[in-house]
């Protein structure tokens, strides 16, 4: 939590460094910062000074799951649990809006300030949380930039539009889709492409039923997750000899799950991938 300020340069310089604080000349004390979930992992990772860091979700260095895996290997991963953060000294904690309600509540009555990322699906909204988010570590400068650069990139995936209007299927190894209401199908929309789930009547984060994929393939399916070494009844779909056969014959686009394990600024990356990607599709269809 906060300590108070005192007065005197060097006062203040030794009350920090007995309590392992980060400070910066002739500005207040950065806060002691920790991450409790992936999302948060990639927020911190991006805005925070390495000095700021105490704490990273245990799945942080999972290359699968987080962007920004090999950074984190520098920094603690520990479960989510009030003793871990308040022995740490965290000051500011971010989390998601849907979890472990109980710590958060017992972490604020300590003083520390929880930040809670909520679910997301509206471009802006997760520029604004992004600024939001640095400000809440010290580094306002730094949540601009890095929400600036998303919008852009987002935007220029928009303005090309490289989707040409596919009938296109987003499809995890389960048989999980998204449609409208879901940042992925959000993103895909930026991308000039229909949603064959929408279309369907589908709102937000659902399945997809094998027998319609196989009766009403799409033009396109994007799929993430279907490289996982984890198997069982969670791949039952992507398994089915009567997918993998149907899907042989269907351009697919395989956007790496870690780019939007989350709806925040990691988006980005899954909107360049898009971009690239489609684009080399249209390079090689053949004109009319």
């Amino acid at each position: 939590m906060m300590r108070p300020a005192r007065r005197g340069g060097t006062l203040l310089l030794a009350i920090a460094l007995a309590w392992g604080m980060v400070v910066r000349v002739d500005a207040a004390p950065l806060p002691r910062v920790a991450s409790a979930t992936l999302c948060g992992d990639q927020y911190v990772l991006a805005l925070a000074d390495p000095a700021q860091i105490a704490v990273l979700s245990p799945q942080a260095t999972d290359p699968r799951l987080s962007l920004l895996a090999k950074d984190a290997a520098a920094y603690p991963r520990r479960p989510n649990a009030a003793e871990t953060y308040l022995d740490a000294g965290v000051d500011v904690l971010i989390t998601n809006a849907w979890t472990d309600h109980t710590t958060a509540r017992l972490l604020e009555r300590f003083g520390v300030r929880v930040v809670r990322i909520p679910t997301l699906n509206d471009m802006e909204a997760i520029a604004a949380m992004t600024r939001d988010i640095g400000r809440a570590l010290g580094h306002p400068e730094r949540g601009d930039a890095l929400a600036a650069r998303f919008v852009a990139r987002v935007e220029a995936l928009r303005l090309a539009a490289p989707g040409r209007d596919r009938l296109s299927l987003y499809l995890r190894p389960g048989g999980g889709t998204a449609a409208e209401g879901a940042f992925v199908a959000t993103l895909m929309e930026a991308a000039g492409l229909r949603n064959q789930a929408t279309e369907a009547g589908l709102t937000g984060w659902t399945s997809w039923n094998l027998e319609r994929f196989i009766a009403a393939p799409p033009d396109l399916i994007v799929t993430s997750f279907f490289d996982s070494p984890h198997a069982g009844v969670g791949r039952a779909f992507g398994n089915h000899p009567a997918f993998t056969r149907r899907a042989e014959r269907i351009d697919r686009i395989e956007v790496p799950g870690q780019t939007w394990i989350c709806g925040s600024w990691i988006l980005e990356e899954a909107a360049a991938f898009l971009h690239e990607r489609l684009d080399r599709l249209n390079a090689a269809e053949p004109r009319p």
